[in-house]
């Protein structure tokens, strides 16, 4: 305690230079955890629109192979009524399931009578689609009318594109399982922003009854499991593998990370700008300390030898600029999280917004501390400045006492 207390004052000695480095580090971690802030806000948003905007749930559950050719032989990998109830049955049963919503996908061309586009889009029960992405909080859109078979919700873009407006009738246009040409009418029950530049002008949501009508089939092509806690996500995907496959489905389940693309994308560009922004602050703030802490030595000399005269070991005398370093270290994180706290509370208020990348809608920048990695950050700006602050110590104790002594 009482080298701690001695080092807290020897590490003021000189204010001014101890307070140049005590705000380099102040200023350089407030950067970072704002940027480690920004970054888990984003991450929180993409989630999110993954989920429940684009309506991935947090698991997805496909026959084996589905991916590479279910379009070109789609009914080899659908699942007959009696698999889907079977399957529905099944996963109910894991604790923690909160929904399971079997889809169906459609493409072809959409028909206002007058022009025709292409359309993508898939199928849903209309009950399942307001626990999804049309009855969370910052609704996403998407409603369909559980009275109305025909009733479906059109991308906004999509909708200007036809000049659709709701409660109009229009056509879809498709092929069915079998290769026929099919085509059915449907009446706009809403109008909604996909959130997504790729999808927006050209997407529907449709009732599950619809899109197999369309498709002149009564099979669904997958599944998509929401669960109560997201924390949960991997281990329901190991647990739902096996009891499924023990039931003999040979099916694969992936992620909502694994199905959302631009998700591990924007995640794996920004865990990389933030490692060298990270790097870079790591770094300026080890120079800034020893930069400091030789200086301090290099004055000291005279001071370090009377205290290894005196009996103190060269243990001591390293441990004790240790410690100045670390005060130096402490203080300039607490001092960056004050920043951080009063610059996240004023970006927050500012109401400053952008439209991001591959997005249609304007979102506004918010901060979301991220405490663990923040905790990492400053844990080791003060590892690297105790670090910094020995090495110098420790070659002056190399200096002979009576060298020392008598250093000018």
């Amino acid at each position: 305690m009482h080298s701690l207390v001695l080092a807290l004052k020897n590490a003021f000695r000189n204010r001014r230079r101890s307070f140049v480095t005590l705000a380099a580090i102040a200023l350089g971690l407030a950067a970072i955890n704002l940027f480690s802030g920004y970054i888990a806000n984003v991450y929180a948003g993409l989630e999110q629109q993954a989920v429940m905007g684009e309506r991935l749930g947090h698991l997805t559950i496909f026959k084996r192979g589905f991916l590479l050719e279910g379009k070109l032989k789609p009914k080899r990998y659908l699942f007959t009524p009696e698999e889907t109830r079977r399957i529905e049955a099944l996963i109910l049963r894991e604790p923690g399931t909160k929904l399971v919503s079997p889809r169906l996908s459609l493409n072809g061309l959409i028909s206002n009578g007058e022009a025709s586009t292409v359309f993508i889009g898939e199928g849903i029960v209309a009950e399942h689609n307001d626990m999804l992405g049309a009855a969370e909080e910052g609704d996403a859109g998407g409603h369909l009318d559980r009275h109305r078979q025909a009733g479906v919700a059109v991308s906004s873009d999509l909708a200007k594109l036809l000049n659709l407006r709701k409660g109009e009738t229009f056509s879809l246009l498709a092929s069915t399982i079998d290769g026929q040409a099919n085509a059915v009418d449907a009446d706009v029950v809403d109008l909604f922003n996909t959130g997504s530049a790729g999808t927006n002008d050209k997407y529907v949501l449709t009732s599950l009854a619809l899109a197999q009508s369309l498709m002149n089939t009564d099979s669904v092509e997958r599944f998509i499991v929401l669960l109560d806690n997201a924390g949960m996500t991997q281990k329901l995907k190991l647990d739902l593998s096996r009891r499924l496959r023990a039931a003999g489905f040979d099916v694969e389940i992936r992620s909502w990370q694994e199905m959302s693309s631009f998700y591990t994308q924007v995640k794996g560009l920004f865990d990389m700008i933030f490692s060298f922004i990270a790097s870079i602050v790591l770094v300026i703030s080890a120079m800034s300390v020893a930069n400091t802490m030789s200086m301090a030595v290099v004055e000291r000399t005279r001071e370090i030898g009377t205290l290894r005269a005196l009996g103190l070991s060269n243990a001591g005398v390293v441990r004790l600029f240790a410690f100045e370093g670390l005060w130096i270290a402490l203080l300039g994180c607490l001092s960056g999280l004050v920043v951080t706290l009063i610059a996240a509370l004023a970006i927050n208020a500012s109401g400053i917004g952008y439209i991001p990348p591959n997005s249609s809608y304007r979102v506004l920048l918010q901060i979301d501390l991220d405490w663990l990695r923040m905790g990492a950050i400053a844990l080791a700006v003060s590892f690297f400045a105790v670090l910094c602050a020995t090495y110098p110590a420790y070659r002056a104790t190399r200096i002979e006492v009576v060298d020392a002594l008598s250093f000018v």
